[in-house]
């Protein structure tokens, strides 16, 4: 069973600013143990499937809509890893 005050802290958090949510995100990163590159390719690359999947794997219209040209999405993915479709990353 899921504690209330989870469920109103993850409602809490939902609620705040993206700035205010990367704060608090930040202050728990920097308490890991994890390296500095670690926690920014971590971000990266969610940051990057959940764009991918939002754009339904058209890296296109996501590389429009992002501001971030289409090669270097790709080559992002690569770097990263990252999962997706491959009939639609080409």
């Amino acid at each position: 069973m899921v504690d209330k005050k989870i469920i109103e802290q993850a409602e809490d958090f939902k609620d705040l600013t993206i700035k205010k949510q990367m704060k608090i995100l930040a202050y728990k990163a920097s308490s890991s143990k994890l390296y500095f590159q670690e926690i920014l390719n971590e971000f990266e690359k969610t940051l990057l499937q959940a764009l991918i999947e939002k754009y339904d794997y058209n890296l296109s219209k996501m590389s429009l809509r992002i501001k971030l040209h289409r090669n270097t999405i790709s080559k992002k993915i690569k770097k990263l890893n990252i999962k997706a479709k491959k009939s639609k990353l080409k």
